[in-house]
């Protein structure tokens, strides 16, 4: 990880944050070339980062990958309560990961998601879960290295 540095941002106004729209464009169009049905929104990006900003470091975390002043990746995570008939216990959710292709093979993925995993315990998080896309290669083998185990298996019908 020659020179790059993970750090979380816990500020909202983070200018650095608006650099993550076009990654996360990117990324749905690499999940939906592994198997990913539905299409991001016209302004799903920008939903999107609405949405993170609003519960950042109370129920969301951001964790960026730099190189320099560069973001090269991001991964984060949210935390819900699952519904009572299942305990009410803190749920974390592992939701999207990405480094841009100049910086994958390098730890920078591990490190990133070790930094959110570590927020996740100190919330009081009891387990994490996470979805992949059918055919990333790459995507199930990485999560059971953290120690997932396959629970569901999502279907989808379009009408």
């Amino acid at each position: 990880m020659n020179g790059i540095s993970i750090i979380a941002v816990t500020d909202p106004k983070d200018p650095r944050l608006e650099r993550l729209l076009p990654m996360f464009e990117d990324l749905h169009a690499v999940m939906h070339k592994h198997g990913m049905m539905q299409q991001l929104a016209p302004d799903g990006a920008r939903l999107w980062m609405q949405g993170v900003k609003a519960g950042l470091e109370r129920f969301n975390r951001m964790v960026l990958a730099m190189d320099g002043d560069e973001v090269v990746g991001f991964t984060c995570g949210s935390i819900k309560l699952a519904p009572e008939y299942l305990g009410g216990a803190r749920v974390g959710h592992w939701t999207h990961l990405y480094v841009d292709a100049a910086h994958r093979k390098g730890g920078v993925s591990r490190a990133m998601s070790e930094l959110l995993h570590t927020w996740f315990r100190e919330k009081g998080v009891t387990s994490v879960e996470t979805q992949v896309v059918r055919d990333h290669p790459s995507s199930v083998p990485f999560a059971e290295s953290f120690g997932y185990t396959v629970e569901w298996i999502n279907l989808r019908l379009t009408l």
